[in-house]
């Protein structure tokens, strides 16, 4: 292998590294400092990065918030043929979150983010659509056309009650979520919705 071919295969590596380590600067930061006090400066600095590879890869900063506080929420277990239990895998991740080291804060200044800055917005809307109302959708109307639950179920509705009160929790209430409170929550959405 020549010296040129060596380069290209340590290229997108170093790039990732640099990028990994600018994500965790920026929860290190959203952690410290929170949304309104956040600091390029800080997060450059803590990466070993410039700003300017900063600025290149997230042109938005609120947008690098956004993903640097999803990057948190661990998979989804995908357990379980209970429709509670299925909904309730939906919004385990960001229950596990809330309750992890700084998880908390760190979710706290990417949602804030996404309030506030029009692109942080839009990612978090997609990533909400992507892993929370598309998929909460599809178990809706598989377990009406067993008549489990009605079938003119409102699934802006249904997200509502099941996120709201954490999203509350998070940003006005700064409270704890307890163990089981994603099961808990899928438990009295089915309640709502029952035929």
């Amino acid at each position: 292998m020549n010296e040129v071919d060596s380069k290209r295969k340590q290229g997108p590596r170093r790039s990732e590294d640099s990028r990994s380590a600018i994500l965790e600067a920026s929860r290190a930061e959203l952690a410290e400092s929170g949304w309104r006090k956040f600091s390029v400066d800080s997060v450059a600095k803590r990466a070993r990065a410039s700003k300017q590879t900063i600025y290149r890869w997230w042109p938005a900063i609120g947008t690098m918030c956004v993903e640097a506080g999803l990057a948190i929420l661990p998979p989804r277990s995908q357990l379980g043929r209970d429709p509670a239990e299925r909904i309730a895998d939906l919004i385990v991740p960001i229950e596990t979150a809330l309750r992890s080291g700084s998880g908390h804060s760190v979710l706290r200044g990417a949602l804030l983010a996404a309030c506030d800055d029009k692109d942080a917005g839009e990612a978090w809307r997609l990533w909400h659509k992507d892993h929370i109302r598309t998929p909460l959708r599809l178990i809706l109307a598989e377990i009406a056309t067993k008549n489990l639950i009605r079938r003119d179920f409102d699934v802006d509705a249904a997200v509502d009650s099941l996120l709201g009160p954490i999203w509350n929790r998070l940003l006005l209430m700064r409270a704890p979520i307890e163990e089981g409170y994603s099961f808990q929550q899928a438990q009295n959405l089915l309640k709502q919705l029952a035929p």
